[in-house]
């Protein structure tokens, strides 16, 4: 019997192995955006587009060949390249999305590439289009920053842009606000900052320090902060008159 399973796990560790070494490689993209791709000229490609399924995708007569089984849920394609030269193949998906890809055919294993539509957050409905009253949904929104940061769970109807600290100014204040995290959605974006105290005495916080003309709410994590401590600060903005309700 022990000499059986280690037949089967010996037979079985090749596709094993096979399956760790299939790549998946992501790209954004908007509408009628022309994307430089390279793919496996040996193997099967497939490809797909995150939440849409792909309809059609055309190359030159004779570069490619394309299928697709009705019962994969991903609304993927797979791709065979027959022609080692470069090309360009249109797609068009299931949501009306039309984009190019210019592509260089190499002698690698096949990938599988997944397209997200950049501007696909817009499309989804936030907190601030459900059926709160407007102070519940900047709470949800701060509460959906929070679990952000601690789990990295989607905030829905928000894009998220990490804010590399290489691009920001050097701040010598005694109190300064260094951004870390944006969330843009259709009407109201929020901003994750670090505040630091850099000063030689403790300082007392407050969330109406960080109110402006464009903020509509402010939370902290702590508020109360010795010398060279920092907290996070979960700042709402965005809105117009009509939504300050």
């Amino acid at each position: 019997m022990k000499t059986l399973m280690l037949l089967l796990v010996t037979l079985m560790s090749p596709c094993l192995a096979l399956a760790e070494n299939v790549s998946m490689l992501n790209y954004t993209f908007n509408d009628g955006d022309t994307i430089p791709i390279s793919l496996s000229s040996l193997d099967v490609n497939r490809l797909r587009v995150d939440d849409d399924r792909i309809m059609d995708i055309t190359c030159p007569r004779g570069f490619c060949t394309s299928s697709a089984e009705q019962r994969d849920k991903t609304g993927s394609i797979k791709l065979t390249i027959n022609i080692p030269a470069p090309f360009t193949a249109q797609l068009t998906t299931e949501k009306g999305r039309l984009f190019a890809l210019f592509v260089t055919p190499k002698a690698t294993p096949g990938v599988i590439t997944q397209f997200t539509y950049a501007r696909a957050h817009l499309e989804q409905t936030s907190v601030f289009e459900r059926k709160f009253d407007y102070p519940t949904a900047l709470v949800e929104f701060t509460k959906a920053m929070m679990h952000w940061k601690q789990y990295q769970t989607p905030v829905v109807g928000f894009s998220v842009h990490r804010v590399d600290p290489d691009t920001l100014p050097e701040k010598r204040s005694a109190l300064p606000l260094t951004p870390q995290v944006v969330f843009s959605g259709k009407h109201y974006s929020g901003i994750i900052y670090q505040v630091t105290n850099n000063g030689d005495t403790a300082v007392n916080l407050t969330t109406a320090q960080f109110y402006s003309d464009s903020a509509r709410s402010a939370a902290l994590d702590d508020v109360h902060l010795k010398p060279g401590e920092s907290t996070t600060l979960y700042l709402v903005t965005g809105g117009g008159v009509n939504d300050v309700r």
